[in-house]
Protein backbone atom coordinates (compact mmCIF):
# COMPACT_ATOMS: atom_id res chain seq x y z
CA UNK A 1 0.00 0.00 0.00
CA UNK A 2 1.38 3.41 -0.96
CA UNK A 3 1.66 6.52 1.19
CA UNK A 4 -1.53 8.14 -0.11
CA UNK A 5 -3.61 4.96 0.27
CA UNK A 6 -2.29 4.52 3.80
CA UNK A 7 -3.12 8.11 4.73
CA UNK A 8 -6.62 7.85 3.26
CA UNK A 9 -7.41 4.65 5.17
CA UNK A 10 -10.36 3.72 2.95
CA UNK A 11 -9.63 0.03 2.42
CA UNK A 12 -11.95 -2.17 4.46
CA UNK A 13 -14.35 0.57 5.51
CA UNK A 14 -18.08 -0.08 5.09
CA UNK A 15 -19.99 2.60 3.21
CA UNK A 16 -23.77 2.89 2.94
CA UNK A 17 -24.88 4.77 -0.18
CA UNK A 18 -28.55 5.58 -0.60
CA UNK A 19 -29.58 6.10 -4.21
CA UNK A 20 -26.23 4.63 -5.16
CA UNK A 21 -27.07 2.68 -8.33
CA UNK A 22 -27.71 5.52 -10.77
CA UNK A 23 -27.41 9.26 -11.34
CA UNK A 24 -24.91 10.97 -9.08
CA UNK A 25 -24.86 8.01 -6.69
CA UNK A 26 -23.40 5.44 -9.07
CA UNK A 27 -19.96 7.07 -9.58
CA UNK A 28 -19.62 7.29 -5.79
CA UNK A 29 -20.52 3.62 -5.33
CA UNK A 30 -18.18 2.54 -8.12
CA UNK A 31 -15.21 4.57 -6.91
CA UNK A 32 -15.70 3.60 -3.26
CA UNK A 33 -15.59 -0.07 -4.29
CA UNK A 34 -12.52 0.52 -6.47
CA UNK A 35 -10.82 2.14 -3.48
CA UNK A 36 -11.27 -1.08 -1.51
CA UNK A 37 -14.32 -0.08 0.51
CA UNK A 38 -17.21 -2.47 1.10
CA UNK A 39 -20.44 -0.91 -0.12
CA UNK A 40 -24.10 -1.38 0.77
CA UNK A 41 -26.38 0.32 -1.74
CA UNK A 42 -30.10 0.89 -1.82
CA UNK A 43 -31.98 2.26 -4.80
CA UNK A 44 -35.58 2.15 -6.04
CA UNK A 45 -34.50 1.60 -9.67
CA UNK A 46 -34.14 -2.15 -10.16
CA UNK A 47 -32.69 -1.80 -13.65
CA UNK A 48 -29.95 0.49 -12.32
CA UNK A 49 -29.24 -2.01 -9.52
CA UNK A 50 -28.85 -4.80 -12.07
CA UNK A 51 -26.40 -2.74 -14.15
CA UNK A 52 -24.43 -1.77 -11.04
CA UNK A 53 -24.21 -5.38 -9.90
CA UNK A 54 -22.64 -6.41 -13.20
CA UNK A 55 -20.01 -3.67 -13.05
CA UNK A 56 -19.17 -4.28 -9.41
CA UNK A 57 -18.89 -8.07 -9.75
CA UNK A 58 -15.20 -8.14 -10.87
CA UNK A 59 -14.05 -5.98 -7.94
CA UNK A 60 -12.55 -7.46 -4.80
CA UNK A 61 -14.69 -5.39 -2.43
CA UNK A 62 -17.78 -6.91 -0.85
CA UNK A 63 -20.89 -5.28 -2.28
CA UNK A 64 -24.58 -5.61 -1.53
CA UNK A 65 -27.31 -3.96 -3.55
CA UNK A 66 -30.85 -3.69 -2.20
CA UNK A 67 -34.06 -2.63 -3.92
CA UNK A 68 -35.54 -0.16 -1.42
CA UNK A 69 -37.06 3.31 -1.28
CA UNK A 70 -35.40 5.75 1.13
CA UNK A 71 -38.75 7.49 1.67
CA UNK A 72 -40.15 4.40 3.44
CA UNK A 73 -38.93 4.18 7.07
CA UNK A 74 -39.81 0.48 7.33
CA UNK A 75 -37.73 -0.33 4.27
CA UNK A 76 -34.80 1.64 5.68
CA UNK A 77 -35.03 -0.18 9.00
CA UNK A 78 -34.91 -3.50 7.16
CA UNK A 79 -32.05 -2.27 4.96
CA UNK A 80 -29.86 -1.34 7.92
CA UNK A 81 -30.73 -4.58 9.72
CA UNK A 82 -29.40 -6.46 6.69
CA UNK A 83 -26.26 -4.33 6.78
CA UNK A 84 -25.71 -5.45 10.38
CA UNK A 85 -25.92 -9.08 9.31
CA UNK A 86 -23.78 -8.75 6.20
CA UNK A 87 -21.11 -6.26 7.30
CA UNK A 88 -21.45 -5.80 11.05
CA UNK A 89 -20.60 -2.10 10.94
CA UNK A 90 -21.13 1.26 9.23
CA UNK A 91 -18.22 3.65 8.74
CA UNK A 92 -19.58 5.99 6.07
CA UNK A 93 -23.06 7.14 5.08
CA UNK A 94 -23.66 8.95 1.78
CA UNK A 95 -27.20 10.23 1.18
CA UNK A 96 -27.76 11.00 -2.50
CA UNK A 97 -31.48 11.04 -3.44
CA UNK A 98 -33.25 14.32 -4.07
CA UNK A 99 -35.33 16.13 -6.62
CA UNK A 100 -38.49 18.13 -7.13
CA UNK A 101 -40.62 19.84 -9.73
CA UNK A 102 -40.69 23.25 -11.36
CA UNK A 103 -43.60 25.52 -10.38
CA UNK A 104 -44.12 28.84 -8.59
CA UNK A 105 -45.08 28.37 -4.95
CA UNK A 106 -48.60 29.70 -5.52
CA UNK A 107 -49.24 26.92 -8.04
CA UNK A 108 -48.30 24.15 -5.59
CA UNK A 109 -50.09 22.52 -2.68
CA UNK A 110 -49.47 20.63 0.55
CA UNK A 111 -49.29 17.25 -1.19
CA UNK A 112 -46.45 18.49 -3.39
CA UNK A 113 -44.63 20.08 -0.46
CA UNK A 114 -44.77 16.87 1.55
CA UNK A 115 -43.43 14.88 -1.41
CA UNK A 116 -40.43 17.21 -1.77
CA UNK A 117 -39.79 17.11 1.98
CA UNK A 118 -39.80 13.30 2.00
CA UNK A 119 -37.55 13.07 -1.05
CA UNK A 120 -34.98 15.65 0.07
CA UNK A 121 -35.05 15.98 3.85
CA UNK A 122 -37.11 13.58 5.95
CA UNK A 123 -35.34 10.44 4.75
CA UNK A 124 -32.02 12.09 5.63
CA UNK A 125 -33.12 12.31 9.27
CA UNK A 126 -34.09 8.64 9.21
CA UNK A 127 -30.94 7.24 7.59
CA UNK A 128 -28.75 9.48 9.74
CA UNK A 129 -30.23 8.07 12.93
CA UNK A 130 -29.61 4.53 11.71
CA UNK A 131 -26.00 5.31 10.82
CA UNK A 132 -25.17 7.34 13.93
CA UNK A 133 -26.47 4.65 16.30
CA UNK A 134 -24.10 2.16 14.73
CA UNK A 135 -21.15 4.55 14.58
CA UNK A 136 -21.61 5.41 18.26
CA UNK A 137 -21.75 1.75 19.22
CA UNK A 138 -18.56 1.05 17.27
CA UNK A 139 -16.79 3.87 19.10
CA UNK A 140 -14.32 4.88 16.39
CA UNK A 141 -16.17 7.67 14.62
CA UNK A 142 -17.39 7.84 11.05
CA UNK A 143 -18.20 10.11 8.14
CA UNK A 144 -21.63 11.26 6.97
CA UNK A 145 -21.88 12.96 3.58
CA UNK A 146 -25.02 14.59 2.25
CA UNK A 147 -25.24 15.37 -1.47
CA UNK A 148 -27.07 18.69 -1.58
CA UNK A 149 -26.89 21.32 -4.34
CA UNK A 150 -25.73 24.81 -5.14
CA UNK A 151 -29.44 25.62 -4.72
CA UNK A 152 -28.94 25.31 -0.95
CA UNK A 153 -26.88 28.49 -1.14
CA UNK A 154 -28.83 30.74 -3.52
CA UNK A 155 -32.39 31.62 -4.46
CA UNK A 156 -34.30 29.10 -6.59
CA UNK A 157 -37.32 30.71 -8.26
CA UNK A 158 -40.02 28.18 -9.22
CA UNK A 159 -38.29 25.56 -7.06
CA UNK A 160 -38.46 27.31 -3.71
CA UNK A 161 -39.43 24.31 -1.58
CA UNK A 162 -36.68 22.18 -3.13
CA UNK A 163 -34.10 24.88 -2.40
CA UNK A 164 -35.41 25.25 1.14
CA UNK A 165 -34.99 21.52 1.77
CA UNK A 166 -31.42 21.54 0.46
CA UNK A 167 -30.68 24.49 2.73
CA UNK A 168 -32.26 22.54 5.60
CA UNK A 169 -29.92 19.60 4.98
CA UNK A 170 -26.96 21.99 4.92
CA UNK A 171 -27.93 23.44 8.28
CA UNK A 172 -28.62 19.96 9.63
CA UNK A 173 -25.07 18.93 8.76
CA UNK A 174 -23.64 21.86 10.70
CA UNK A 175 -25.77 21.12 13.76
CA UNK A 176 -25.01 17.39 13.74
CA UNK A 177 -21.30 18.11 13.32
CA UNK A 178 -21.48 19.84 16.70
CA UNK A 179 -23.74 17.26 18.33
CA UNK A 180 -21.51 14.35 17.32
CA UNK A 181 -18.06 15.89 17.28
CA UNK A 182 -17.35 14.14 20.57
CA UNK A 183 -18.13 10.84 18.86
CA UNK A 184 -15.62 11.69 16.10
CA UNK A 185 -18.49 11.47 13.62
CA UNK A 186 -17.92 14.01 10.88
CA UNK A 187 -20.88 15.46 8.98
CA UNK A 188 -20.38 17.39 5.74
CA UNK A 189 -22.20 18.23 2.53
CA UNK A 190 -21.23 18.15 -1.13
CA UNK A 191 -22.94 20.83 -3.22
CA UNK A 192 -22.73 20.16 -6.97
CA UNK A 193 -24.29 22.35 -9.65
CA UNK A 194 -24.67 21.26 -13.28
CA UNK A 195 -24.07 17.51 -13.49
CA UNK A 196 -26.14 16.23 -16.43
CA UNK A 197 -27.66 12.80 -15.66
CA UNK A 198 -30.80 11.07 -16.94
CA UNK A 199 -32.51 11.87 -13.64
CA UNK A 200 -31.53 15.55 -13.66
CA UNK A 201 -33.70 16.39 -16.65
CA UNK A 202 -30.76 18.10 -18.34
CA UNK A 203 -30.94 18.37 -22.12
CA UNK A 204 -27.18 18.78 -22.48
CA UNK A 205 -26.90 15.56 -24.48
CA UNK A 206 -29.35 16.97 -27.06
CA UNK A 207 -27.49 20.21 -27.69
CA UNK A 208 -25.37 20.94 -30.74
CA UNK A 209 -21.72 20.45 -29.65
CA UNK A 210 -20.87 24.09 -30.41
CA UNK A 211 -23.86 25.34 -28.42
CA UNK A 212 -23.02 22.99 -25.54
CA UNK A 213 -19.43 24.25 -25.48
CA UNK A 214 -20.67 27.85 -25.43
CA UNK A 215 -23.11 27.11 -22.61
CA UNK A 216 -20.40 25.43 -20.57
CA UNK A 217 -17.94 28.28 -21.16
CA UNK A 218 -20.42 30.99 -20.27
CA UNK A 219 -21.87 29.43 -17.15
CA UNK A 220 -19.05 27.40 -15.57
CA UNK A 221 -15.68 29.03 -14.78
CA UNK A 222 -13.90 25.71 -15.39
CA UNK A 223 -15.61 25.61 -18.82
CA UNK A 224 -17.25 22.20 -18.41
CA UNK A 225 -20.30 20.68 -16.77
CA UNK A 226 -19.61 18.21 -13.98
CA UNK A 227 -18.95 14.52 -14.52
CA UNK A 228 -19.38 11.66 -12.09
CA UNK A 229 -15.68 11.45 -11.28
CA UNK A 230 -15.67 15.12 -10.29
CA UNK A 231 -18.19 14.38 -7.55
CA UNK A 232 -16.91 10.98 -6.48
CA UNK A 233 -13.41 12.34 -5.97
CA UNK A 234 -14.76 14.81 -3.43
CA UNK A 235 -16.79 12.06 -1.76
CA UNK A 236 -13.67 9.89 -1.50
CA UNK A 237 -11.88 12.75 0.25
CA UNK A 238 -14.65 13.38 2.78
CA UNK A 239 -15.00 9.65 3.48
CA UNK A 240 -11.26 9.23 4.01
CA UNK A 241 -8.93 9.92 6.90
CA UNK A 242 -7.46 12.74 4.81
CA UNK A 243 -10.54 14.70 5.92
CA UNK A 244 -10.26 13.63 9.55
CA UNK A 245 -10.33 17.27 10.72
CA UNK A 246 -13.11 18.41 8.37
CA UNK A 247 -16.66 18.60 9.70
CA UNK A 248 -19.69 20.86 9.52
CA UNK A 249 -18.74 22.31 6.16
CA UNK A 250 -19.78 22.27 2.51
CA UNK A 251 -17.47 21.31 -0.32
CA UNK A 252 -18.64 23.16 -3.42
CA UNK A 253 -18.06 20.73 -6.28
CA UNK A 254 -19.45 23.03 -8.97
CA UNK A 255 -16.67 24.13 -11.31
CA UNK A 256 -16.75 27.60 -9.75
CA UNK A 257 -20.42 28.51 -10.27
CA UNK A 258 -20.92 29.33 -6.59
CA UNK A 259 -18.03 31.75 -6.81
CA UNK A 260 -19.33 33.32 -10.03
CA UNK A 261 -22.69 34.17 -8.41
CA UNK A 262 -24.42 35.65 -11.44
CA UNK A 263 -21.38 36.53 -13.53
CA UNK A 264 -21.30 35.09 -17.05
CA UNK A 265 -18.45 34.84 -19.56
CA UNK A 266 -20.25 36.47 -22.49
CA UNK A 267 -18.67 35.99 -25.94
CA UNK A 268 -16.52 39.01 -26.86
CA UNK A 269 -17.46 40.75 -23.61
CA UNK A 270 -15.79 38.57 -20.97
CA UNK A 271 -17.00 38.25 -17.41
CA UNK A 272 -19.90 40.62 -16.84
CA UNK A 273 -23.00 40.30 -14.68
CA UNK A 274 -25.39 41.84 -17.23
CA UNK A 275 -25.88 40.97 -20.91
CA UNK A 276 -23.58 43.01 -23.16
CA UNK A 277 -25.13 45.74 -25.31
CA UNK A 278 -24.73 43.73 -28.52
CA UNK A 279 -26.75 40.88 -27.05
CA UNK A 280 -29.45 43.20 -25.69
CA UNK A 281 -29.71 44.82 -29.11
CA UNK A 282 -30.14 41.45 -30.78
CA UNK A 283 -32.83 40.37 -28.29
CA UNK A 284 -34.84 43.59 -28.67
CA UNK A 285 -34.63 43.88 -32.46
CA UNK A 286 -38.06 44.03 -34.08
CA UNK A 287 -37.08 43.02 -37.64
Amino acid sequence: MGYLEDRAGLAGKVAVITGGAGGLGWPITRDFAKAGMHVAVCDRDQAALDRAAQELAPLAATTWLCHADVRDPEQMEAFFAQIDQRFGRVDVLVDVPGGGFVAPLMQTNAKGWQAIMRQNFLYVLDTTQHAVRRMQAQGNGGSIIYITSIEAHRAVPTRAVYGAMKAAVTNLAKSLALEHGGDRIRVNTLAPDIFPTPASGSNAHLLDPALLALQERMTVPLNAFGKGEDLSGCALFLASDLAAYVTGTTLHCDGGTQASSGWFDWPEAGWVNTPPEATLGFLTRSD
